[in-house]
């Protein structure tokens, strides 16, 4: 066994109702507390959101609401919470919502404390420091991990460029995972934000910084996943596959912290930056098949068990034969989600990739990819990725 190191700080409050506590988490963090909040839970689940805020105010803590959120979070709307956040002299950052909310008050919290944009410390430049306000999240999907990752994507639209702040300060001090705040997702959202869950995992575990620790939380994330998310998808008010999913996601963040991700997310993250409309989860989609068929050659062992456990027919197929299945097994999987797109689809056209094929050979997580692609590697990637292809 190779030597590694884990780091999770993150505590955790799990279980159906623990939106209550988030009064008596918070206080235990700072007397006063920027809320980011999606706004769209002001519609859709405003009791819930009404529990959070009375259970805050019942415990004394101090609270700024902020609804300043967008889907793919941009630059602009976080200097905006940042500048509230340091006009009210709050102590601490809590965001309720899915990534969108939590990775928008995470990068508020470093931005706050430091001088100039959140987007002067995004991973390749400064690194924030200690004077991070504290974070609690409290997600309300099952998908991005980021209640128990060190990370936080977000656009600069100006530069129609997505990347990322990923540092240790960005852990959320606590998060509050309560699976009935999930109960109400529509089934797109629902596939979309699950099958984030196992491009976390699986590129974590395929990743050639991988360890036994990391290995072992993403094989048990997997299986999580391909048991409850059709079930999901299809019964949303299912609480025991709400459940399953929002623990597999937290799992998930714990890779990310450990290990990370490797190419899909290198090629996802450019397509929402250059298309917004696209969702995290959706650009993933409609990379994944392409990637494996790439990819299974560098981790045949690995590709193989994941292929298994879509199919356990394939268990008497050797290890290359399974492996190379896997790209077949994860496109119906994703038709069974109904999350199975093609660039085509979004309105992205060969035209469209030069920009989008520059930005993802800048991300690191190309590196920890089994294969390393080349640019004209990954350009197929993309051209394979259409219809027609």
């Amino acid at each position: 066994m190779k030597s590694f190191n884990f780091y999770q700080p993150t505590r955790l409050l799990f279980g159906s109702g623990r939106r209550v506590d988030a009064g008596a988490a918070a206080r235990d963090l700072a007397d006063s507390a920027l809320f980011v909040v999606d706004p769209m839970l002001l519609t859709v689940a405003a009791d819930k959101v009404e529990d959070v805020q009375r259970s805050l105010g019942e415990a004394g803590v101090r609270v700024v609401t902020s609804t300043d959120v967008v889907p793919n979070p941009t630059l602009d709307a976080i200097q905006r919470g940042a500048e509230l956040a340091k006009g009210e002299g709050v102590k601490a950052v809590i965001g309720m919502g899915g990534g969108s909310a939590i990775d928008t008050a995470k990068a508020i919290a470093v931005a706050a404390r430091h001088p100039g944009t959140a987007w002067d410390y995004l991973y390749f430049k400064k690194a924030p420091t200690a004077a991070t306000l504290p974070i609690m999240a409290i997600n309300t999907t099952s998908g991005t991990g980021t209640q128990t990752s060190k990370v936080s994507v977000f656009t600069n639209t100006a530069e129609t460029c997505k990347s990322a702040i990923c540092d240790d300060n960005l852990l959320c001090r606590v998060a509050i995972i309560d699976p009935e705040l999930m109960l109400s997702l529509p089934a797109h959202v629902t596939a979309a934000t699950g099958f984030d869950i196992f491009t976390h995992t699986f590129e974590s575990y395929i990743n050639t910084g991988a360890c036994e620790a990391v290995d072992a939380i993403a094989l048990d994330a997997i299986a999580r996943v391909l048991r409850s998310l059709p079930v999901a998808v299809t019964n949303g008010s299912n609480l025991s596959a709400r459940e399953d999913l929002a623990w597999a996601d937290t799992l998930a963040g714990q890779c990310l912290a450990n290990v990370g991700t490797t190419l899909p997310h290198a090629a996802g993250q450019p397509i929402s930056g250059h298309f917004p409309k696209v969702s995290h989860g959706e650009s993933l989609a409609v990379i994944y098949p392409a990637f494996a068929a790439f990819t299974w050659r560098g981790a045949v062992s690995k590709f193989a068990r994941v292929a298994r456990m879509f199919n356990p027919a394939l268990a008497t197929a050797s290890d290359e034969v399974a492996a190379q299945s896997l790209a077949l097994e994860v496109e119906r999987f994703l038709k069974l989600i109904g999350l199975y797109r093609r660039l085509d689809d979004f309105g992205i056209t060969s035209n469209d990739i030069p920009p989008i094929l520059a930005h993802a050979m800048e991300f690191p997580d190309n590196q920890g990819n089994p294969v390393v692609p080349s640019q004209e590697d990954m350009r197929q990637i993309y051209m394979k990725s259409f219809r027609n292809a």
